[in-house]
């Protein structure tokens, strides 16, 4: 198979052409690893593979977060080096009986915890449209290679945005699914206090619903179950709730704010209503409650692998993971009873707005692309938990919402900036409404197709 003509292919193209009997899944693999050889030198997406073994039929990767048997699990992070996991996650099963075959492992920032992708353990990953600027995270490997076209789909997940900035930033389709679609087990039951949630960066709307349809619904002992994805009819009018004023931090850029408009004229050209609207903010409850409930999960992350590995902590990880490390450990029960009232009242009062509206409009992240490196996160100058917060949803301060309450959310590639890079806008639902959420996506995706673009560096330019 042609580079060119693999690289133009999403998986649900890639499916027919293999149930066509057109190409076979051995093909599909000789184009999938000569497409990564040829653009991860310049990406540095990948951390480790390719594997010989990898079941499926559909070219895949699994971020370095994901527990597959009897392969690397890093993290990111230098207190995991050399740890091969033991079990495959309950995900990891799902990906392999869906026919995705994991090729690679992509690369994360240390502890998934970034808007940018360039651990110390491993280095700084490309923006495939312009490797002077970052492409995102902590998804930044996933998206790396599938915006560069070596493969239609990767795994990623999103715990404040690490599904949709990437995505916005590289170009991709990003789905956050509701809170419990996706299982997250058996190591845990929920992941960052529940701000976690599980899927993949993809090219296509379509992918995305077929693949969540395929994974989705409870696993043997989840806390929470919740049913199978099942696509719905097409949208009738719906009602749109439109924001585009940045909540906190860095202000929405002029062409961000375009895009979010051009998507609004789009959508009352489909018939439905959009009026500007948002509930009220408390930013700074916000931030603390982020703050601290990370600042737990990573000290228990690196408890977790310290213990595993027998090395320090402090001398193994990164200057930013530290402080916040030092935070969660400092915190107390009622610190975290604290933070939960947060998620809570925050998640009734959307809740309560997106009963009123049936979707809320507004850009991913308030600009482009930052320059690659930024925020650092070994940066020796950071010495708080506080202060990583702020340099990280200071670029990102829309997608954090979504992962508290809980809501499925998606990142689409319906802009360009004055400097050629993808603009993401944004689109969230009320909990388990991904059928609205995909259909009105799928429309837009007709209206202001994106398929055309390619980045610079490109898999069929090969």
């Amino acid at each position: 198979m042609e580079l060119r003509d693999y690289a133009a292919c999403d998986a649900t193209e890639l499916r027919r052409l293999l149930s066509a009997g057109e190409v076979t899944a051995a093909e599909l693999r000789d184009a999938a690893l000569r497409a990564i050889e040829a653009v991860d030198p310049h990406l540095n997406a990948t951390v480790s593979g390719p594997y010989d073994d990898a079941e499926g039929d559909i070219p895949f990767a699994a971020k370095d977060t994901l527990s597959e048997a009897g392969r690397p699990l890093g993290f990111g992070t230098r207190l995991l080096d050399g740890f091969v996991a033991k079990r495959d996650a309950t995900l990891a099963e799902r990906f392999r009986a869906a026919g995705l075959a994991s090729l690679v492992r992509s690369a994360t920032p240390e502890f998934a915890f970034n808007l940018d992708t360039a651990p110390v353990s491993h280095g700084q990953t490309r923006n495939p449209w312009n490797p002077e600027h970052s492409p995102g995270g902590s998804s930044g490997g996933a998206a790396a290679l599938v915006a560069s076209r070596a493969l239609p789909l990767a795994h990623a997940n999103d715990g404040g945005g690490s599904i949709r900035v990437p995505a916005a930033w590289c170009g991709l389709v990003g789905l956050k699914p509701s809170r419990g679609r996706v299982p997250l087990g058996p190591s845990v039951g929920e992941a960052v206090g529940g701000f976690a949630h599980e899927f993949v960066v993809t090219r296509s709307v379509r992918d995305a619903a077929w693949l969540l349809a395929a994974i989705s619904g409870p696993a043997a002992g989840d806390r929470y179950y919740v049913a199978p994805f099942a696509p719905g009819p097409a949208p009738g009018p719906l009602r749109v709730a439109l924001h585009t004023e940045s909540f906190f931090g860095v202000d929405t850029a002029p062409d961000v704010r375009a895009a979010v408009e051009d998507a609004a004229r789009a959508l009352e050209s489909l018939g439905h209503t959009v009026e500007p609207a948002c509930p009220k903010l408390n930013t700074e409850q916000l931030r603390r409650c982020v703050t601290d409930v990370w600042s737990v999960d990573l000290a228990e992350l690196a408890a977790t692998f310290a213990a595993a590995t027998g090395r320090d902590v402090d001398t193994h990880v990164e200057a930013a993971s530290r402080a916040c490390i030092h935070h969660g450990r400092d915190l107390t029960a009622l610190d975290l009873q604290d933070a939960a009232r947060v998620v809570n009242s925050t998640g009734r009062r959307w809740g309560r707005f997106l009963d009123d509206y049936d979707l809320f409009l507004c850009p991913t992240t308030p600009t482009a692309a930052t320059a690659s490196g930024t925020p650092d996160q070994d940066d020796a100058a950071i010495d708080s938990a506080e202060e990583w917060i702020d340099r990280v949803f200071s670029l990102s301060p829309f997608t954090p919402l979504a992962n508290l309450t809980g809501q499925p959310s998606i990142s689409l590639p319906l802009g360009t900036s004055a400097g050629g890079l993808p603009l993401g806008v944004m689109l969230t639902a009320q909990t388990l409404r991904e059928d609205v959420l995909l259909g009105v996506a799928a429309q837009l995706e007709q209206a202001l197709p994106w398929a055309a673009g390619t980045p610079k560096i490109d898999a069929a330019a090969s």
